[in-house]
């Protein structure tokens, strides 16, 4: 393995950074749009409100280093965040929307690692959900995002999912090093075989809460997604005397794309609630002659089927859009909201019917391995749309360098605070992607791929000898594979060597 040497930044440049941020004043911009029809009228989200007691203490609002909270969905296609109108209407036009953002390896647990260590997951070797080849068990944690923030001088917390397979470690709810504060679900371990989730993601569950195992009851006020809320909001409020580093995972919208009570209504005929087909040029491809063998495997699933599936996850999302509407709405009560970065995005993607894949992730095509990619840091980061490539690799060192961490060597994503600070700053002209073949379900039967994803180009390199190149720019939606023609053989002489070099990171 080939490490880059990070560089390592230090308290002073974060100051004069946090300095530039602060001069620059948010321009009135509206993002690449997302097309969806409004909420019915008088809508607004649940807000989770607290009560503050006392301002922030006054050496906290002294640090000029950021609090920061990622708020993580699981399993959500990208296209779905125009449904949800906090995450619409205020996170993407108030920050940096960042619209070709990517993972990886678009498999939860890989993901999640790779946003914990900054590494691609040739290196940091948890290539599947459940072990042998992954999950929690897979994965060494002595060092990681938590400890190396701990080390900068920041309170750390964790609520919600963690890793598949965490309630296989002994003993039961421990807690990984470097976190300060741990509320996280149990039972989440849903194995490659039947990756389909569970009744039990959302009611009637079991969390770690600081290493005591506690059990919550099927009752509607207990809904996973409202207790994570709540804990993340109180987090919020009772924690004054140090920059904070704050994980939010919600099980939403993961199959069986359970919803809170009080949406249950919501894009039902008559509710008022509206909503668009999601019919892309590539929903259930009719002609595969040039794709890989193992989409000839799928039967595409109705219409019906994936409307029924694409109203359920519209319905799931709303109460994590209640819980970024919480979430912002306690910043500003506590007067931490211009002093603290909000990252939202998903552990991967997810098709709805594109390219024949049903309700699927593991592939390689845009829907799996893009995602909703938000930097919401209003007075430090100036809104706008970006269309540079950016993973969940490159949060690692971003927050390092926020916190004034140095950079571990392991490290294979890049700070994203150079493109924050600057839009026209220099940045990476290709990204790897990869899959490991699970040991069942929908990503067994798609072969191990490594692939180069560039501005323009898609090409990917299957186990089988397979390969696909995609002009992007002319063909989005990677219906025609240019794989192997002549008049395309110079481009894909040059991005099978560039794979090569990135494989090698």
């Amino acid at each position: 393995m080939t490490n880059r040497k990070k560089s390592a930044a230090y308290l002073p440049t974060i100051i004069v950074l946090m300095m530039v941020l602060l001069s620059c004043s948010p321009a009135a911009y509206t993002p690449e749009p997302f097309i969806a029809p409004k909420p019915p009228s008088g809508y607004a989200p649940f807000i989770f409100d607290i009560e503050v007691e006392s301002a922030a203490a006054p050496s906290r609002l002294d640090d000029p280093r950021p609090n920061i909270i990622v708020i993580m969905t699981d399993d959500q296609p990208y296209h779905t965040v125009a449904y949800m109108p906090t995450v619409k209407n205020e996170l993407a036009p108030n920050g940096v929307n960042f619209t070709n953002g990517f993972v990886t390896t678009p498999l939860c647990c890989p993901s999640r690692v790779s946003i914990l260590t900054g590494e691609y997951v040739h290196n940091h070797e948890v290539f599947t959900n459940s072990m042998p080849t992954g999950g929690a068990e897979k994965f060494d944690d002595a060092s990681s995002i938590a400890t190396w923030m701990k080390e900068a001088g920041y309170r750390t917390a964790y609520f919600g999912k963690y890793l598949n397979g965490y309630e296989r470690l002994q003993p039961l709810g421990v807690v990984p090093p470097g976190w300060d504060e741990w509320h996280v679900f149990l039972g989440q371990g849903a194995d490659d075989d039947a990756d389909a989730g569970s009744f039990e993601y959302f009611y009637n569950f079991t969390m770690s809460e600081n290493g005591q195992v506690t059990d919550y009851p099927r009752d509607e006020y207990y809904f996973s997604a409202d207790v994570v809320t709540r804990g993340a909001v109180n987090y919020i409020n009772e924690t004054r005397d140090a920059p904070f580093l704050l994980f939010v995972g919600y099980y939403n919208p993961h199959s069986p794309y359970i919803s809170a009570p009080r949406h249950k209504d919501a894009f039902r005929s008559g509710t008022g609630w509206d909503w668009i087909q999601y019919r892309p040029p590539n929903f259930n491809e009719k002609d595969i002659r040039d794709k890989p063998a193992y989409l000839k495997e799928f039967s595409p699933l109705s219409d019906g089927e994936v409307d029924t599936a694409h109203k359920q996850i519209l319905r799931s999302l709303l109460s994590v859009d209640d819980g970024v509407a919480s979430i912002l709405n306690a910043l500003d009560k506590t007067g931490l909201k211009e002093k603290t970065v909000v990252v939202f995005l998903s552990d991967n993607g997810m098709t709805l019917g594109d390219h024949r894949l049903g309700v699927d992730k593991n592939c390689v095509y845009e829907a799996c391995a893009k995602i909703p990619f938000i930097v919401y840091a209003p007075g430090m980061v100036e809104a706008r749309s970006d269309d540079r490539l950016v993973a969940n690799i490159d949060l690692v060192p971003t927050f390092l360098e926020w916190a004034g961490g140095e950079i571990p060597e392991s490290v294979d994503g890049r700070s994203l605070v150079p493109l924050l600070v600057d839009a026209d700053a220099p940045w990476r002209e290709a990204l790897l992607l990869e899959h490991w073949r699970t040991e069942g379900g929908v990503g067994s039967m798609i072969p191990e791929f490594h692939a180069v994803r560039t501005m323009e180009w898609k090409y990917v390199e299957y186990e089988t000898g397979e390969k696909e190149l995609y002009d992007l720019v002319s063909d989005p939606y990677e219906l025609n594979n240019l794989a192997g023609k002549k008049a395309y053989r110079e481009i894909e002489a040059q991005l099978a060597k560039r794979l090569v070099e990135l494989k090698q990171e």
